[in-house]
């Protein structure tokens, strides 16, 4: 029997006793395996829930940060029931389904088949997100790079606001130590690490998050490039890490600026990147994250202004041009990623990076997503960056992709 139904966000069951969490006092009693269900879960609960047999949310969408991390952990999670936490008992035997949204009564056993077939080798390069390093060695083989690392976990797994980690002299050391695995497990593919995109709610319960202003809206508020250009010294913390590491030889590195919304933020990312010793694009490849319209209207300037590559957001493209928050449940069914208007966008962007010969790579969970990831080979994407548990399955959709272009090129 269903008892509630919500967003599954990935292809794990997960069954267990129910343990509401009312309080964040309530996390330091997990045991582990139980079905956690709480109304909003935000980053910083991540090294408390990744042991868990599943999590159940009230709020929340596919593209939210935790749902993307617990993926990646191979946690089973639904997230947006809007009443779960009502609905779903203490204590009782729950089947959570992350493939179907569905939270059952009882145990129930779900059919599942393995893909043996074989591995798709594409003209199209396969990168993987990343937000937790420690799974880059299991997934390296069968990628081509890394077209984001999410530094955010790293950090907010060591309970501490990156204002407190600078103050301790800290926060290079953990960044660096962080993107060291990832490299080393990629070498020489290339690995493009993101600087911040971390929104205020999911700081403000770290030590020392109480820094951060209230917002209604945090997905519009202080995050992005914008956030870290306000206090440049966090910033220059974390081109210190990338400037150690060029230091130590890693020569596989690549920066990208997340959530630009005007060249001006770009460029004077890239002068205190100059500041702390790196030249950009000489020293390593340094691009931007597309995510906005007006980015997409303006990105001639940023080809002036210098672009080693591009990377796309279209979770951040729907939910700015549709003025929909990918987070709220209310307004779920209006948050389309393949609106026409996103779609028109994303196509004007791979257009021109592919007649300037800049490589342009989707990341993000429409890179996880095979309708949409065919849709972007069929309009010329040159990379795809997907989930770690999606890479041999995107594989096969980006290689039939590819044969359907081709044959349909010879039918014309």
């Amino acid at each position: 029997m269903i008892i509630v139904k919500g967003i599954g966000t990935g292809p794990y069951v997960g069954v267990g006793h129910v343990k509401k969490i009312d309080r964040d006092e309530d996390l330091l009693n997990l045991k582990g395996g139980e079905i956690i269900v709480l109304s909003t879960a935000s980053r910083d609960m991540v090294s408390y829930l990744y042991q868990a047999g599943g999590v159940v949310t009230d709020y929340g969408g596919l593209t939210s940060h935790v749902a993307i991390v617990l993926r990646e952990m191979k946690v089973p999670c639904v997230v947006g029931t809007g009443n779960g936490t009502q609905k779903i008992k203490e204590g009782s035997i729950v089947t959570v389904d992350g493939r179907t949204g569905n939270i059952y009564h009882g145990f129930m056993e779900r059919e599942g088949k393995s893909d043996t077939s074989e591995v798709y080798y594409p003209a199209t390069s396969i990168k993987v997100n990343l937000n937790v390093p420690e799974v880059a060695w299991k997934v390296a083989p069968w990628a081509d790079g890394v077209g984001s690392i999410r530094i955010e976990n790293s950090i907010i797994r060591t309970g501490k606001h990156p204002q407190v980690l600078l103050e301790e002299g800290k926060l290079s050391k953990v960044i660096a130590d962080s993107v060291r695995l990832i490299a080393d497990a990629f070498h020489p593919k290339p690995v493009w690490f993101r600087t911040f995109d971390i929104p205020t709610d999911e700081l403000k319960r770290l030590e020392g998050g109480k820094i951060e202003p209230d917002e209604a809206n945090p997905l519009l508020g202080l995050r992005g490039i914008h956030k870290d250009l306000k206090n440049p010294e966090i910033l220059k913390a974390e081109f210190e890490a990338i400037s150690k590491l060029i230091d130590e030889g890693y020569d596989n590195l690549g920066v990208k600026i997340p959530l630009v919304r005007d060249v001006s933020e770009y460029r004077e990312a890239k002068s205190i990147m100059s500041q702390v010793g790196i030249k950009p694009h000489r020293d390593l490849p340094v691009g931007a994250s597309i995510e906005t319209p007006s980015a997409v209207f303006t990105l001639d300037e940023f080809i002036m202004e210098g672009m080693d590559f591009v990377t796309l957001g279209m979770s951040d493209m729907a939910m700015c041009s549709m003025a929909v928050d990918r987070r709220g449940v209310k307004v779920a069914k209006h948050f389309n990623l393949t609106h026409n208007s996103v779609l028109k966008m994303i196509k004007l962007v791979i257009e021109k990076c592919n007649q300037q010969g800049i490589e342009n790579c989707i990341c993000g969970h429409a890179g996880s997503d095979p309708a949409i990831v065919s849709w972007l080979v069929e309009n010329g994407i040159s990379s795809v960056s997907t989930n770690p548990d999606q890479i041999l399955k995107i594989r096969k959709v980006v290689g039939i992709a590819e044969k359907t272009v081709i044959n349909r090129g010879f039918t014309q």
